[in-house]
C-alpha cells in the first residue's frame, strides 16, 4: 500500500473515496491523485462536524431530509479549506462514520416513538463522529432516544432494569469477549453498573435530563456503599474496581471510566475498548 508519503494513484483514490465516503466521481479522483497519502489523510480528517439535525413531523421525513443532507453535501464541487465549508470529502466521511456509530449505539424509532429524540440523538453522532470516544459514550449514556430505547427510564431501585448495562459493556465497549476469546464481564457486574443508571429520566417535551435522586438505587436500603466491578475480569486484582463515591447523579461518568480502563487478557494486556472498536471499525 505504501507509506504515508507515497503517492495516490487513481486506483489508490478511488478506493480511499469508497471506503470513507460513498463512492468517488472522476474529479474527485482527480483532486486527490498523485497527493501522498498522509496529506490527503490529514486534509480528509481535518473538518468540525456540522450541526445538523434532521427533524420533521415524522420519522419518515427526518430520515428523508437526512438522505437528502448527504447526497446534497455529497455531491457538491469545491475543496477543503474553502469558505463553502467542509468539502465533499469530508462530508463523505463525516456522514459515514454517523451511520457507523448509529449502527454501533443501535437505536430505532420504533420504540423510541420520538422523532425529535432521534433527530436530537442524530446530531450527538454527528458532533462527536470523529472526537473523543470516553466523551461519546458519556453522552450517550444521557441521551433521551438511548434512555428510552434501552430501558434507563424503567430503571430505578424498586425494579432495577439491566438492559443498558449489558448493551453498554456487551456492544458500545467491551465486547462479550476480548480478541483472545476470553469473557469480558460477568452478570454481577451488570447488576452493579445497573445500579448507577437507576434514577435517570427526561422531559418527554423538551428532552432535558434529570436525576431522580429517590429513585437511585445503593443495593440496599442503608447508607450509601461503594459499588465494585470486574473482581472476575479485567485485570483488576482480586478487588475489582470501586465507584459510588460519591454516590449518586455521577456514577455514570465514574462507570465509563473504569470501562476504558479495562485491560485485556493479551500479554502483556492492551485496552479491551480500544481494540474491539477497532477492529469494528476496520470490519465495517
Amino acid at each position: 500500500m505504501g507509506g504515508e508519503n507515497s503517492t495516490l494513484t487513481a486506483a489508490d483514490a478511488r478506493q480511499l473515496l469508497r471506503r470513507t465516503g460513498f463512492g468517488a466521481r472522476p474529479d474527485q479522483v482527480a483532486e486527490i491523485e498523485n497527493r501522498t497519502r498522509g496529506e490527503v489523510v490529514d486534509e480528509l480528517l481535518d473538518f468540525r462536524p456540522t450541526g445538523f439535525k434532521p427533524g420533521g413531523r415524522n420519522t419518515y421525513i427526518a430520515h428523508n431530509k437526512w438522505l437528502k443532507y448527504i447526497v446534497k453535501k455529497v455531491a457538491k464541487r469545491g475543496k477543503a479549506g474553502t469558505r463553502r465549508g467542509l468539502s465533499a470529502r469530508q462530508i463523505g466521511l463525516q456522514e459515514k462514520l454517523v451511520i457507523f456509530w448509529h449502527d454501533h449505539f443501535a437505536t430505532g424509532d420504533d420504540k423510541v416513538f420520538h422523532t425529535k429524540a432521534m433527530g436530537l440523538q442524530n446530531k450527538l453522532l454527528r458532533t462527536h463522529c470523529k472526537g473523543n470516544f470516553r466523551d461519546l459514550v458519556k453522552a450517550i449514556n444521557r441521551d433521551p432516544a438511548m434512555m428510552e430505547y434501552l430501558d434507563t427510564v424503567r430503571n430505578n431501585k424498586y425494579a432495577p432494569n439491566e438492559n443498558y448495562a449489558r448493551e453498554l459493556q456487551e456492544l458500545f465497549t467491551l465486547g462479550v469477549k476480548d480478541l483472545l476469546g476470553n469473557n469480558t464481564y460477568s452478570q454481577d457486574d451488570i447488576v452493579q453498573i445497573a445500579t448507577a443508571f437507576t434514577g435517570h429520566r427526561y422531559n418527554w417535551n423538551n428532552l432535558s435530563t434529570y436525576f431522580r435522586e429517590d429513585l437511585h438505587s445503593e443495593l440496599d436500603d442503608g447508607p450509601p456503599v461503594t459499588k465494585v466491578i470486574y473482581t472476575q475480569h479485567g485485570n483488576f486484582g482480586p478487588g475489582g474496581a470501586s465507584f459510588a463515591n460519591p454516590e449518586g447523579e455521577t456514577e455514570l461518568d465514574q462507570v465509563v471510566d473504569i470501562i476504558l480502563q479495562h485491560p485485556d487478557t493479551d500479554t502483556p494486556p492492551r485496552n479491551t475498548t480500544a481494540r474491539h472498536i477497532t477492529k469494528k471499525l476496520f470490519q465495517y
